[in-house]
């Protein structure tokens, strides 16, 4: 019981993190605002929109760089699997997906939330 309290501990540090208003997290807001981008199942950020810039896929590609680094370390620090923290992180950020933005669906659709 205590490790799944610290994983959700840790989960919820992540997650405050991501959202807490750097200038990268903004971008981020923007391209899910505007439906380019959505929040996959295993936690990473994914395209949704099929014209993709340069400028967009460096975001996605640090956000998720960002991410797995974060992830890695929380998992060790929870003694679980990353592929289990990917899963639980992921549930959370669709969780948290504000109307309207894309979120994929069990079957790998995106869908708008």
């Amino acid at each position: 019981m205590k490790s799944i309290s610290r994983f959700s501990s840790i989960v919820f540090l992540f997650l405050a993190l991501a959202f807490s208003g750097s200038a990268a997290a903004m971008s981020l807001e923007q391209a899910k605002t505007q439906g380019l981008v959505g929040e996959q199942l295993n936690g990473y950020v994914g395209i949704v929109s099929r014209s993709v810039t340069p400028e967009l896929r460096n975001l996605i590609n640090d956000v998720n760089s960002q991410r797995r680094a974060l992830y890695q370390r929380s998992a060790q620090e929870a003694a679980v699997g990353l592929d289990v923290f990917e899963a639980r992180a992921g549930q959370r950020l669709q969780q948290r997906a504000k109307p309207g933005e894309f979120i994929q669906d069990t079957n790998g659709q995106w869908k708008r939330k």
